[in-house]
């Protein structure tokens, strides 16, 4: 699946809905899991709780059994409509290290022809250092 293909899966769940508590679906995400399958997630702000879209989207992928990310892309659209791909925050970037290790190797797309590597969104992430 191409970054286009990915980035218009998640802006199509991209529906903005502003309440007197929150924020809804304002940002969108589509994941590939390395089983090939598509989830798709949308962020969640309330005055108790804010879930990312990432990770609604991850926790329709573990309910369905599965661990593992090829790819991921969130994007944001304003009130105009105009889609903007934008990164992981940290704990999403954390959340998806610590579902599986293997995931250090998912493709973060950050554009229509840029992905990375999760792990180079974690610089430290193997920083273990024995204090004496």
């Amino acid at each position: 699946m191409t970054n286009k293909e990915l980035i218009k899966k998640a802006a199509a769940v991209a529906k903005a809905k502003k309440t007197k508590s929150g924020l809804f679906a304002d940002v969108g995400c589509a994941l590939l899991s390395e089983k090939g399958k598509i989830y798709l997630g949308s962020c969640a702000a309330s005055g108790s709780n804010t879930f990312c879209a990432e990770q609604i989207a991850i926790g329709q992928m573990i309910t369905n059994g599965e661990y593992k990310i090829k790819k991921i892309v969130a994007v944001w659209k304003d009130e105009k409509g105009a889609t903007f791909v934008i990164p992981p925050c940290g704990n999403c970037r954390q959340f998806m290290r610590e579902i599986d290790e293997s995931n250090l190797e998912t493709e973060v797309v950050l554009d229509r022809d840029k992905t990375v590597q999760l792990k180079e969104l974690l610089p430290y992430y193997d920083w273990w250092q024995r204090q004496e």
